[in-house]
């Protein structure tokens, strides 16, 4: 058995290997992070109109977001296996139980089902080319008319902690934008602190990445 699939195997019974578990959804995590931790915003127009928005958000929910920046997808776990159902969030950012509504399944228009809180997966090249993968959990989702998106958090201890956020937003001007918050802190240690520059320009370089990875040309 591989390292990758064995740690797939067990990845549903690791706990995130950060403590601000829903940092992402705060409204002034920007300016105001936890400690130790450095957030980020980037966004991208990606087209118009509720057309362009139900087809970003279709791919959204089914990993286009990773599969349109040139990682791979290793595995996926699906929540239900998982025991955890995750948050949910309403409109205004607060916490709200789970009900029948919020967790019913939806669909992409090729019926590939939606990704769900509790959800883990399994990514490749994030950070070399070499095999080495990287283990996250889906912890909220977003479910709005003119927003959708969800949270993935680290189930790693290293090179890099955290959580973030995708999201398409269908906005008040008719514009469609992807939008990704980061919320995160590179592990400890002496190895870690020498390639800290070069671990955040990665992270620089991949939220570039995601921005752009739900254009049309990206996710046929």
């Amino acid at each position: 058995m591989s390292d990758s699939q064995r740690r797939s195997n067990f990845s549903g019974d690791r706990a995130v290997s950060y403590g601000s578990v829903g940092a992402t959804q705060a409204a002034d995590v920007l300016v105001f992070p936890p400690a130790g931790f450095r957030s980020y915003q980037d966004e991208f127009r990606i087209g118009s109109g509720q057309e362009r928005f139900d087809t970003a958000t279709a791919a959204l929910m089914t990993w286009g977001v990773p599969r349109g920046s040139h990682l791979e997808v290793v595995s996926v776990n699906e929540a239900h296996s998982e025991g955890y159902n995750g948050l949910i969030f309403n409109e205004f950012g607060a916490p709200i139980p789970p009900t029948a509504d919020a967790l019913d399944q939806l669909f992409a228009p090729d019926g590939t089902p939606y990704l769900s809180a509790g959800t883990t997966i399994e990514l490749a090249k994030l950070w070399t080319p070499q095999e080495i993968t990287t283990s996250h959990r889906v912890i909220y989702v977003v479910r709005e008319e003119r927003r959708m998106g969800y949270a993935l958090g680290t189930l790693d201890l290293a090179p890099v902690i955290g959580e973030e956020f995708f999201s398409v937003e269908w906005r008040e001007d008719d514009s469609v934008w992807c939008v990704v918050r980061s919320v995160t802190s590179i592990a400890e240690g002496r190895k870690y602190t020498y390639l800290a520059p070069f671990i955040r320009l990665r992270q620089w370089l991949q939220r570039r990445q995601y921005v752009r990875s739900l254009l049309p040309a990206r996710t046929v």
